[in-house]
């Protein structure tokens, strides 16, 4: 038997940096569903289910993934956004993605990344139909009921792995997306305002600002969050968690 002498090597310096966007999700109540019998004939089905509802958020309807069915205007299409997803990840509980601008672009658009805001809210409001549709061949009552998004954007590093094509990613903004997805649950969906989304933009699709105070490892951080949900959290909660941008 061969003797293993290092567990993972990357190469000797991480790339360029890239302007990119970290989006992360995580599934509430995974480890219940995970600690069932037969957990192996039924998680990846359900994970395939939240998982071809995410390729329609990113990158649109088609005869293959399908329309949004988890949407109240039911069939519904997503139009392509154009964004690139270079990296995503199945961190146990959840998912990272990491997106580049459309190809020959070195920004986002403010209206696309509203328009990816929009989808991950509705998705994250509408989960229940993402459930109720796996259940077809998920026999089983311990299923995740609630997805939690967290989306940073600022620049990311590609660490390569020599003689493979495998790739990881660093950068603030993905520490920073890990963080916002599990701050608040009862918002269940917060992005950075490092996305830098014109607040016109933010307060027709009905987003407000306001500071998240105790982020773990992080600083006071102005975040996105739906206006309506923002204003149904209980007042001890948004006193704790937030205060109004000076």
């Amino acid at each position: 038997m061969s003797k293993q002498t290092n567990t993972f090597k990357f190469a000797g310096k991480a790339s360029l940096s890239k302007n990119a966007l970290a989006l992360i999700y995580d599934l509430e109540g995974f480890s219940r569903f995970f600690n069932q019998p037969d957990v192996q004939d039924y998680v990846p089905v359900f994970l395939n289910h939240v998982s071809e509802a995410m390729a329609v958020c990113l990158f649109g309807s088609s005869s293959s993934r399908g329309d949004a069915y988890w949407n109240k205007l039911k069939g519904r299409p997503h139009k392509p956004l154009g964004l690139r997803v270079v990296h995503e990840k199945f961190l146990g509980d959840g998912a990272l993605y990491i997106i580049l601008p459309i190809a020959g672009e070195s920004d986002f658009a403010a209206d696309t990344l509203r328009t990816l805001c929009n989808r991950l809210w509705l998705l994250k409001s509408n989960f229940e139909n993402v459930v109720k549709k796996s259940l077809e061949l998920v026999p089983v009552v311990e299923v995740p009921r609630k997805i939690r998004f967290g989306v940073s954007r600022g620049s990311v590093y590609e660490l390569k792995k020599p003689n493979t094509t495998a790739r990881e990613y660093i950068g603030f903004c993905i520490n920073l997306a890990s963080r916002l997805q599990s701050y608040c649950p009862d918002l269940g969906f917060i992005a950075s305002a490092r996305l830098m989304i014109p607040d016109a933009k933010l307060e027709k699709s009905g987003y407000r600002k306001t500071v998240a105070t105790k982020i773990r490892g992080f600083a006071d951080e102005i975040v996105i969050v739906d206006a309506t949900e923002y204003d149904a959290l209980p007042v001890e909660t948004r006193d704790n968690l937030f205060r109004d941008p000076e």
